[in-house]
């Protein structure tokens, strides 16, 4: 569906690789093990699995996407892909398959709004460097980071799996072997959530400062090249 919508938009491009491989990454992560998990035995792959969705492959969605003249207000595109995470986060996983479709169209819609600001195939689209994008990445850390904490201390929908039905009979090993009782999984839940999504934001914000430094750079090429030799 996704690979439809891409070739109506534009056509084959020359990032039509880096968008067809991260489509095929997304069809292999949802017929992953992973998500197997986290569709019913551990809130802590449902959590990775949400960084991914809501961060990571929209990221390396956009960097494919083809050119569009008009991108959603800044603070649109940031305060939908946050609810995303907020609101999926909150609730948890959902084993009804409209619900976990709904999920996974939300989180990747969201995910890709919110980095368009930044990675917009139209460089005239992108918001400034400095400051604008790393106030940008700046709220977003913090955002996540308070997800992360809520998830591992509060009350939530989120509170494990437990009454779930058993269906690979993997449960008893999950506990015994793996010790992923229901407090450690939702603790471990909110700690890789805050640390993927901090990881993967500041990684960013370290980008945004090599993007600024480089270009400060090629200005000053030309002027430093045309400067007249001084007479010994």
């Amino acid at each position: 569906m996704l690979l439809a919508i891409y070739l109506a938009a534009g056509g084959l491009r020359r990032s039509s690789g880096i968008f067809i491989t991260t489509d095929m990454l997304l069809a292999i992560l949802l017929c992953s093990p992973l998500d197997v998990l986290a569709r019913g035995y551990l809130l802590t792959a449902e959590a990775i699995e949400q960084v991914l969705l809501g961060l990571v492959l929209p990221y390396v969605f956009v960097l494919g996407a083809p050119a569009v003249r008009r991108r959603p207000p800044v603070y649109v595109a940031w305060a939908v892909g946050m609810l995303a995470l907020l609101v999926w986060c909150w609730h948890g996983t959902a084993t009804s398959e409209a619900v976990r479709f709904l999920e996974y169209v939300t989180l990747l819609a969201g995910g890709i709004l919110f980095w368009w600001p930044l990675h917009s195939p139209s460089r005239g689209e992108r918001i400034p460097l400095v400051p604008h994008s790393l106030l940008y990445l700046t709220a977003g850390t913090v955002w996540c980071s308070l997800l992360g904490i809520v998830l591992a201390f509060g009350h939530s929908a989120a509170n494990g799996y437990a009454g779930m039905p058993d269906t690979l009979h993997i449960s008893d090993s999950l506990l015994n072997q793996w010790s992923f009782m229901q407090a450690s999984d939702k603790e471990t839940a909110g700690l890789l959530f805050w640390v993927g999504a901090w990881t993967v934001l500041l990684t960013e914000v370290m980008a945004v400062y090599y993007r600024w430094y480089v270009a400060d750079a090629r200005r000053a090429v030309p002027y430093t090249a045309n400067r007249p030799l001084a007479k010994s």
